[in-house]
């Protein structure tokens, strides 16, 4: 006589946050984060060359977060030297609302190298120090040139309109009327299906 045979249980495999990173220094997996839940910084550090940074992390920050923004400040000289290509390329096509991302991200690497350069532990030297304030200041006043010139294009083309009309309709435009509530509610077919 033949038995049934049963049909085998599949197990899903469920991936696990990593807790162990690979090092961009020395490309070990040897990385670890320390000291995440007992105050607001958090020591990312490599096992294997001893490369240390300290990032600040807030209450609900895993040790992937804080090995993200450690990355980030790794790769801050690289990312904005190609920020600052891509500012050119977004100039020439007139696209100002990448162009103001793009100044926001400049001016954060910026101020983000000045406090880099305070904690230098060999001395701080204070002229590269107010170069990157000055420069972050820059990318800051070019972001709101580039947000007013926006601005100015969306109303050109009556994409936006100003306050006093906001919702309302604008000849050429595809921007509808703002409905209120008792028009909904007031529609025949509303509910109809």
């Amino acid at each position: 006589m033949g038995r049934r045979k049963r049909k085998q249980p599949t197990y899903k495999r469920v991936k696990k946050v990593p807790k162990i990173f690979t090092c961009p220094n020395c490309g070990e997996k040897s990385v670890k984060v320390e000291n995440i839940r007992r105050s607001a910084i958090a020591t990312v550090k490599c096992g294997n060359c001893g490369l240390t940074k300290e990032v600040i992390v807030n209450s609900i920050s895993e040790p992937v977060d804080a090995f993200g923004d450690f990355i980030d400040i790794y790769y801050a000289d690289q990312e904005l030297q190609r920020l600052e290509k891509r500012v050119e390329k977004l100039k020439k096509d007139n696209e100002w609302g990448e162009l103001a991302l793009s100044y926001a991200i400049l001016s954060d690497i910026c101020r983000a190298k000045a406090a880099e350069e305070l904690e230098n532990e060999e001395g701080v030297d204070m002229e590269e120090v107010e170069r990157w304030k000055l420069k972050a200041e820059k990318y800051k006043k070019l972001e709101k040139d580039a947000i007013g010139q926006l601005d100015t294009l969306e109303l050109e083309k009556g994409i936006k309109t100003d306050e006093e009309s906001l919702f309302s309709e604008v000849d050429g435009s595809d921007m509808k009327k703002e409905k209120k509530i008792d028009d909904i509610f007031d529609d025949p077919g509303f509910l109809e299906f």
